[in-house]
């Protein structure tokens, strides 16, 4: 298990993120660029000191600045995935692989039977002669994966590994890269500001806001309980802070948003302060008022049309802002655009409140 607690005064806040991470575990740190997130990896790494705190792997201390102990980042047995990926394309995809392992000495016969391990790991061992310029974004990943592991690396730090992939080869990969962070088990810390790879691939996920763990958690929990706005808007998730009323229509609770009700299936006791969430995909779309059961209807305007492989999500205006999430086909089939008007409704029983 890995467990970090560390401390470091950055130029505009202080960072103090703890954490732990089991083997086979996939821990994501998200959060908006600036926050912390690259120096908690370059901390793991031993790129950088902590001001104060402690890091370690089961009983091996890394780094403990109570007693001085500071493993150099070339011994702390990690492997770095970096953004770019940083391979050397110069070198053949066997050859990155293989450097790694020649910078610590390993055996010339070992090194040509790990490199062949690893790739044959990840999918591409047809691909070793070739040279990064040769490989498409995917399988550059995949070659960058496969240099961190050839190492025996306990642990991986992902640093927003999908960031430099377009979007389309990014929905592609997202999906490989889960798998093959299963298929070599190792524990995984990976950093990124989007909250599609957050949910996609956190076992744990840990939000950020300029130095500070603002919640954390594992997805479900993120998701049906965003501890402040700034969460959900992270997860994708609509959040309101109201109050219940003591007042039921058919049943069903009035939590008042300012001067906006919404109607959601509450106990009958709850009354007072609360926070409630819905998903986006709890929010129907129609251009007509709607004939149906849901209880929350709202006259919206669409602000932003986004764009999500085959999802679309909407951001719309009106007496309660919130998100929607609809398929790309019924995008062109109401032939939605920014600017219009429609109607959003959610069914009471999709609002879940908590405090």
């Amino acid at each position: 298990m890995l467990s970090v607690q560390v401390k470091k005064k950055l130029r505009e806040f202080e960072l103090a993120i703890g954490f732990e991470a089991r083997p086979a575990e996939t821990l994501v740190i998200i959060g908006p660029s600036g926050c912390g997130k690259t120096t908690t990896l370059n901390l793991i790494a031993g790129l950088m000191d902590p001001d104060e705190g402690r890091i370690a792997v089961g009983d091996r201390v890394l780094c403990d600045t109570s007693n001085g102990v500071g493993v150099p980042a070339e011994k702390r047995n990690v492997g770095y995935v970096f953004q770019e990926f940083a391979l050397f394309p110069h070198m053949t995809l066997g050859e990155n692989v293989a450097y790694g392992l020649r910078s610590r000495g390993r055996p010339k016969g070992e090194i040509q039977g790990k490199v062949e391990e690893v790739l044959r790991l990840v999918g591409i061992e047809g691909l070793k002669d070739r040279r990064p310029g040769a490989l498409s974004g995917g399988e550059r990943q995949r070659a960058a994966l496969a240099r961190a592991v050839a190492c025996d690396a306990e642990i991986l730090l992902l640093d927003e590994p999908l960031g430099s992939l377009d979007a389309q080869t990014r929905n592609q990969v997202r999906g490989e890269l889960k798998r093959l962070l299963r298929v070599v088990g190792r524990i995984a810390i990976m950093v990124t500001h989007d909250y599609i790879d957050a949910l996609t691939f956190g076992d744990k996920i840990c939000v950020l806001d300029r130095g500070k763990v603002l919640q954390m958690g594992g997805r479900e929990e993120l998701l049906r309980h965003p501890r402040s706005r700034f969460v959900a808007e992270l997860t994708g998730v609509n959040f309101v802070e109201g109050t219940i009323s003591s007042e039921r229509r058919e049943g069903l609770a009035e939590i008042w948003v300012g001067d906006t009700c919404l109607y959601a299936a509450v106990n009958q006791e709850e009354m007072g302060d609360t926070l409630a969430a819905f998903f986006p995909s709890d929010v129907a779309i129609s251009l007509e008022a709607p004939d149906t059961s849901a209880r929350n209807v709202f006259r919206s305007q669409i602000l932003e049309v986004i764009h999500l492989g085959d999802k679309v999500r909407l951001s719309l205006n009106g007496a309660l802002p919130m998100c929607a999430e609809i398929t790309a086909n019924a995008l062109e089939a109401l032939a939605l655009k920014e600017g219009d008007e429609v109607y959003a409704s959610v069914k009471a029983t999709a609002i879940k409140t908590y405090r």
